[in-house]
């Protein structure tokens, strides 16, 4: 579950740039939530798989010199004291290799486990889709073939997502000429 660090010591209120600093002393994977370090889980081999299969498939998909993919490694900026570390984010390739962070996604992909639902669905909802430069935003269930796809249209994101469970189905995202189709998604998951 991701939950607030209490450590030994009670740490106060961080900016990025203080954020960044204790993080790079810890050990695991943390996020910045309102100004509070929240520690990232270890993930099931559901998760780990379709996270794989994702990116195989992006990275086949999706020209290099133009979006960089990153898996749930480098910091998405979502707020003024907020950085999220998606499970697979796509950015413009226009970041210097020493950058640690960004406020620019193109894609975000987050895999659903029970401890993360509630962000996932509420505030990482609203954090990402508030994101000026972000086309899609995905939700992929671990524990059955259902996907939550937020896609922009022309008047902007959808108030509900598309939910799509079919697993000949497929998902579009116009900006980035890329179609995922879901069984290859979810490619040797058990369920």
């Amino acid at each position: 579950m991701n939950r607030p660090v209490v450590p030994s010591i009670s740490v106060p209120r961080m900016s990025i740039e203080a954020f960044e600093a204790w993080a790079e002393r810890q050990d695991g994977r943390y996020e910045l939530v309102r100004g509070h370090p929240v520690m990232m889980n270890q993930t099931t081999w559901n998760h780990s798989k379709i996270t794989t299969n994702l990116l195989g498939l992006l990275l086949q998909n999706i020209d290099p010199d133009d979006y960089h993919i990153a898996a749930g490694d480098f910091a998405l900026q979502t707020g003024e004291d907020t950085l999220r570390l998606a499970d697979i984010l796509i950015t413009p390739s226009n970041r210097s290799g020493k950058d640690r962070r960004t406020d620019e996604a193109v894609a975000i992909i987050e895999i659903l486990s029970p401890s993360t639902t509630s962000e996932d669905f509420g505030p990482k909802q609203i954090e990402y889709l508030a994101l000026t430069s972000l086309e899609a935003y995905l939700i992929v269930a671990q524990d059955k073939a259902c996907v939550w796809a937020w896609i922009k249209g022309t008047d902007g994101f959808p108030q509900k997502p598309e939910v799509i469970e079919a697993l000949d189905a497929m998902i579009t995202i116009p900006r980035l000429e890329l179609t995922l189709k879901l069984d290859a998604i979810y490619r040797r998951v058990d369920f």
